[in-house]
């Protein structure tokens, strides 16, 4: 007989979210611990994570891993070929392990249809423990997942992982000492007990949806239940129920692992129809199929959170580049009226015997200005006229040198905000969870991320993408740390009059002295000093000697298509020195 019911298109059935360990796939992972573990020892308990343990079983012959998760959203529990990474031990996991290490699992069952496992233990003799039996009970039902030891003569809660009290559930309470009690039952029907009569008065409205067989059929998750649905499309609906029922016995079970391009969406006990564009992938065991989606599962959330905190990195440092380019900006502004203070301080020259000191202004015709206008020249009335002129010549000069570092400073900003920029390029085209943990080695090794690890010496001291020294004779040295950054020191700091050095035929950083006065040399010692840190930080710093090119940067030239750090340069002479560093003034 077919049954009336609306047909849930392939969009409905993929809106809601696919859950992989529903009552099904416990009832499928229960029989294979139980054939796997029983009579087993346990040897070992691992804390993965705040919610999720790891226990090692022996059997005569082979050990086995088993994980149980509390987890609000992945709670689950099935057997794994080796444990991951483990935190260190909390409170319940010593507990775990003092009650439980070196018992043997006596049985392990699913109570009633709901996602909750019991893995009865009978402990290892012991003068200073009770040796009843206990139990290990796994409730996996979303935000109210917990992990309870029981003792099963009395069914007395020894501990939790989550503690339940009366403020967090009016319906039970799990505390140590409290007599363990089922979650509320909801009032369904067992789907093993259903058939094609009590099927019909069960479901004898035309208006039958995947909510209507999850809300009156227990042991039937949304995934499920919209698999009935589907398989409806071609047969009826209880010979679609029947089908989606035969699975429930574990000699039927084919564990497959759906897959949307690289993304593992679900593992089930069955062939999902719901879904029949997606690859399929198959598995030997319901475990191994839960192993591989929770690994994907775990994979991306890293992922996410790996791109979460490098952007958060990222926005912190343009925040920061942001805020120091205003300030500069600010600097600028009131360094380009140099000017103004040089011609004040001439004005009050030109006119000594006009002005008498006590003034606290004065006003004189300006002669620099085509207009001939009159300026109000504020005075400090405690000097006398040529010192508050000299007062004005001191701003002018002081105006002037910040005037010029000002600029440089603001050259250096520009480059580290385009590093930036190339690095949010890499973060948003990144595919894997190896190429983010790259950039954040990246980010570690430019300084964007600061590090716990021991510094190993000054010069390593960098906020940004360059190394900088100050040479003996007072010359500012950079460095740059990586291919782009040397591009960027190139184009952005360097200026033609700078000079450029670099490892002769052996790949290095580029090192740029800079030479704002426009000399026509560079001091030796200068020279030396920058070749020592070029030949240092090259493939050969561990050369005795080291052949050094230098040359004006405005005789190097990066063509286009070349690879970041390659460039093309004449006019060139070389040194011979030896890969050294110096730490003066180094940052």
């Amino acid at each position: 007989m077919r049954y009336p019911y609306r047909t849930a298109t392939a969009n409905a059935l993929h809106t809601n979210k696919t859950m992989s360990f529903d009552s099904l796939t416990l009832r499928i992972v229960v029989h294979e611990m139980s054939q796997s573990l029983i009579g087993g020892t346990i040897r070992h308990i691992e804390q993965t994570n705040p919610t999720t343990f790891s226990i090692k079983i022996s059997q005569k012959t082979k050990t086995h891993w088993m994980t149980i998760s509390a987890h609000s959203v992945h709670a689950r529990a099935h057997l794994i070929q080796k444990p991951p990474p483990g935190q260190k031990q909390s409170y319940f996991a010593d507990f775990l392990s003092t009650h439980l290490k070196q018992g043997v699992i006596t049985e392990i069952s699913q109570l009633g249809w709901d996602r909750i496992l019991k893995i009865s233990v009978q402990p290892k003799s012991d003068d200073h423990l009770q040796t009843n039996e206990k139990s290990i009970i796994a409730e996996m039902m979303g935000k109210h997942s917990n992990i309870i030891l029981m003792d099963d003569t009395d069914d007395r809660i020894l501990e939790c992982l989550k503690h339940i009290d009366e403020t967090k559930s009016r319906y039970r309470e799990v505390l140590p000492g409290e007599t363990y009690t089922l979650p509320p039952q909801q009032e369904k029907l067992d789907p093993l007990e259903i058939n094609e009569s009590s099927f019909s008065d069960l479901f004898h409205s035309t208006d039958i949806t995947w909510k209507s067989l999850f809300s009156k059929i227990d042991g039937l998750s949304p995934t499920l239940a919209k698999e009935i649905i589907a398989r409806s499309e071609k047969t009826g609906l209880y010979d679609a129920f029947q089908q989606v029922i035969g699975y429930f016995n574990p000699e039927n079970v084919s564990p497959k692992l759906i897959i949307d391009g690289d993304e593992a969406i679900a593992a089930s006990p069955m062939p999902l129809q719901q879904y029949p564009k997606f690859t399929i992938e198959s598995f030997s065991t319901m475990s191994g199929a839960l192993s591989a989606y929770y690994e994907g599962i775990t994979i991306k959330e890293k992922k996410e959170s790996e791109l979460r905190s490098l952007k958060q990195v990222l926005q912190t440092q343009k925040n920061q580049l942001k805020r120091k380019t205003k300030a500069l900006q600010k600097d600028l502004a009131n360094a380009e009226k140099s000017d103004d203070y040089r011609i004040q301080g001439e004005l009050i020259l030109a006119n000594l015997h006009n002005i008498k000191r006590g003034q606290k202004e004065v006003k004189l015709q300006n002669y620099y200005s085509e207009k001939l206008e009159t300026l109000t020249i504020a005075l400090n009335p405690e000097l006398n006229p040529s010192e508050n002129a000299q007062t004005f010549f001191k701003k002018y000069t002081k105006a002037k040198r910040g005037y010029s570092q000002i600029q440089q400073r603001l050259a250096e900003l520009d480059a580290e905000k385009e590093i930036l920029n190339t690095y949010q390029d890499r973060i948003e085209t990144a595919a894997t969870l190896e190429e983010l943990q790259h950039i954040r080695n990246d980010f570690i090794e430019n300084g964007l991320i600061k590090t716990q690890q021991k510094r190993k010496s000054q010069q390593q001291i960098s906020e940004g993408p360059y190394r900088k020294y100050t040479s003996t004779n007072g010359f500012q040295i950079y460095v740059g740390r990586n291919s782009q950054a040397n591009d960027l020191l190139l184009r952005q700091i360097a200026k033609p009059r700078d000079m450029w050095l670099h490892a002769k035929q052996i790949h290095g950083s580029h090192v740029i002295i800079r030479n704002p006065e426009n000399r026509q040399d560079i001091p030796m010692p200068t020279l030396l000093q920058a070749a020592q840190l070029a030949a240092y930080y090259s493939k050969a710093h561990h050369s005795s000697l080291v052949p050094v090119d230098y040359t004006w940067a405005r005789y190097v030239v990066k063509r286009k298509g070349n690879a970041a750090g390659y460039v093309h340069y004449t006019h060139e002479k070389t040194l011979y020195v030896e890969p050294s560093v110096f730490t003066k003034d180094a940052n």
